[in-house]
């Protein structure tokens, strides 16, 4: 755990995972947002890849960061929906989701929380960091210190994406 004041970052606990999922479809399209099944898989199997900005002023979730490790040498759509692919202990972690809810927009928090995973991910010895995004978000995790790699392979939601790597 690690707290900046206001938010309590923290892994991921089973009781958050029906406030997880709601979160999931706030912040996500439907063709893009997991389901409560694939949340909840993933929050046992990988929890430790959970990131949580609690609010403690006023008591909840604002926002979260997941993500799987794995050997795998590209980002594969297989990690949203099959969290037995997760490897403890891999070299390589692959973004799933960056959710804030909008109320909490604006404010820096999904920074500060990538800032606190990624020098968690570099504690942990993880040498890269993937992801996926929407091209216009591209500029935004640059800021971050993520190369852009190109056009994704991914076909998630039925989207076109950008593969993004944080080197450790």
């Amino acid at each position: 755990m690690y707290t900046d004041g206001r938010y309590l970052f923290r892994t991921a606990e089973t009781d958050d995972v029906k406030v997880l999922w709601e979160m999931e479809k706030i912040c996500f399209p439907k063709n893009e947002a997991n389901s409560f099944e694939d949340v909840k898989d993933r929050v046992e199997k990988a929890t430790e890849d959970y990131l949580i900005a609690f609010d403690q002023v006023n008591g909840k979730i604002a926002g979260y960061l997941s993500g799987i490790h794995s050997s795998s040498d590209c980002f594969l759509d297989k990690f949203f929906t099959d969290a037995s692919l997760h490897e403890k202990g891999a070299k390589h972690c692959y973004l799933l989701s960056l959710e804030v809810l909008p109320e909490y927009r604006g404010k820096g928090i999904a920074s500060k929380i990538m800032e606190r995973y990624l020098k968690r991910e570099e504690e942990r010895g993880t040498e890269k960091v993937f992801l996926t995004c929407h091209a216009h978000y591209i500029p935004f995790y640059e800021d971050m210190g993520f190369e852009h790699i190109g056009t994704s392979s991914s076909v998630w939601g039925g989207e076109t994406w950008e593969d993004m790597v944080y080197r450790i």
